[in-house]
């Protein structure tokens, strides 16, 4: 039987090994810390329970939706409220709904009639030249203008990536973007095709969703049914040509050498550990993982003026005297978050736009936050509920010239075939896109097992 080591229990990891057990392999999962999951954390407290990394799943990735159903979870997916629905976006000091009708674009005071006109000239903007690393904030300017740029697309970076837009790239962070101009010549004419073209056959159509107890319920199955094939507060040491990894558990050190190995961890971890190769890896070492904190603030219903009818706001980055990217509006997303009578509210804070208040201590981010929620939704009295979950390197940041990245990833792994590469740094930051690495990387493991050894 073969025997593959997986490095790392986030969802990328669980996911691999999940896949290879079912395909009859021997497969252990290396975890440096106590818990599984990654970013991936739901505590349940005093009534309120609080996502620690990502909120939500959205139903559009079928590897997900397969990983849910094998697990028997149907029975514990609660789908978002249709308020969620409505986003807020600032302009001007106050939460704005996003236009998501031609009426209400019309009728929107999130952009003037000047950027609404210059909006709907995009089909008849001139593609740019081809082989150019475009930034994101480039491409929006050049297309669609500067308004929605501040405040349509850049809030939705700092929600997303917790990112800047003129440093992403258009073709590694929002590659349908650019296909999009590069197919069609236009944003407009590429949804008109992609409307044309959808079918009802096209995958799964739910929309946001999490489980009755939180995300964690995800990771916990999957750990579950790999029944004992993780080894948790165990560190990857080394690694060494040929699939031998050393690892240290309480002290204690041992080698174990494996078939093939997929390794999960954040690249800036990976270039961490001992591993003698050819390969230039500084691509891989120089990407950003900025700080970000989540704060889970609750409070009493009566104490916001602000009726939290959306899945909450977003800052642009122009509406510069707040320091918060947004805060979702958890309570109202999805049932049982918070006790009777309160609510509770999750704002990010830090990321490229401010990294030093994502390393922030509660007590100083805890009022920076309160004083803009209180601009912002109106509060009128002390939070009964704080939760500081500080992430010190959060999202992995697709730079332009992020190509370098992934040409570093495919010649590790041309050079070292034992080894496979998967996470979020790959095909997509969500929890449903690392996932999908998780998989796609077992599939590789498989398609290289099954292939017959070479004669000597």
């Amino acid at each position: 039987m073969a025997d593959v080591g997986v490095i790392g229990a986030g969802i990328a990891g669980l996911t691999a090994a999940y896949q290879l057990q079912h395909a009859g392999v021997d497969v252990e999962v290396l975890e440096a810390s106590g818990r599984v999951g990654g970013m991936i954390g739901t505590e349940r407290t005093n009534g309120y329970l609080v996502e620690m990394g990502p909120n939500s799943l959205r139903g559009s990735n079928e590897a997900q939706e397969s990983v849910i159903a094998s697990l028997g979870l149907e029975s514990e997916v609660v789908e978002a409220n249709d308020a969620a629905s409505t986003r807020y976006v600032v302009r001007e000091g106050r939460p704005q709904p996003l236009p998501m009708s031609p009426w209400t674009f019309l009728t929107t005071d999130l952009l003037s009639a000047s950027a609404k006109l210059r909006l709907l000239g995009e089909p008849f903007v001139s593609s740019a030249p081809g082989g150019e690393d475009e930034s994101v904030a480039s491409f929006v300017r050049r297309r669609l203008g500067p308004e929605v740029l501040d405040y349509m697309v850049d809030p939705f970076v700092g929600g997303i990536f917790a990112g800047d837009p003129d440093r992403l790239s258009l073709r590694n962070a929002f590659q349908r973007l650019h296909d999009m101009e590069s197919e069609h010549g236009s944003l407009f004419r590429g949804l008109v095709h992609a409307a044309r073209n959808r079918s009802t056959d096209d995958g799964p159509s739910r929309g946001l969703f999490s489980f009755r107890k939180g995300l964690q319920t995800l990771p916990d199955a999957l750990a579950t049914a790999l029944n004992g094939r993780i080894r948790r507060n165990t560190s990857v040491q080394a690694l060494r040509p040929g699939g031998s990894v050393q690892v240290e558990n309480d002290g204690a050190q041992r080698q174990h050498a494996y078939d093939a190995v997929i390794s999960t961890l954040p690249l800036h971890a990976l270039t961490d550990i001992d591993f003698p190769t050819e390969v230039d890896l500084d691509p891989l070492a120089e990407v950003p993982y900025p700080p970000v904190s989540v704060l889970a603030l609750g409070f009493r219903e009566d104490d916001v003026q602000h009726p939290l009818d959306g899945f909450g706001m977003l800052v642009p980055s122009v509406e510069n005297e707040f320091r918060i990217l947004g805060t979702i509006f958890s309570s109202t997303l999805f049932p049982q978050r918070a006790p009777d009578g309160h609510v509770l509210l999750t704002t990010f804070v830090g990321g490229m736009r401010h990294p030093d208040l994502g390393r922030a201590d509660t007590q100083m981010l805890s009022a920076r936050v309160q004083d803009d929620l209180d601009a912002l939704l109106g509060l009128q009295g002390a939070p009964t509920f704080v939760r500081h979950v500080p992430w010190n390197r959060a999202i992995p940041q697709y730079m332009q010239g992020y190509d370098h990245v992934t040409e570093t990833i495919e010649t590790l792994e041309s050079a070292h075939p034992w080894l496979t590469l998967a996470g979020n740094y790959r095909q997509g930051i969500s929890v449903g896109d690392a996932l999908e690495s998780g998989a796609d990387a077992a599939d590789r493991v498989l398609d290289r097992l099954a292939q017959p050894v070479p004669s000597r």
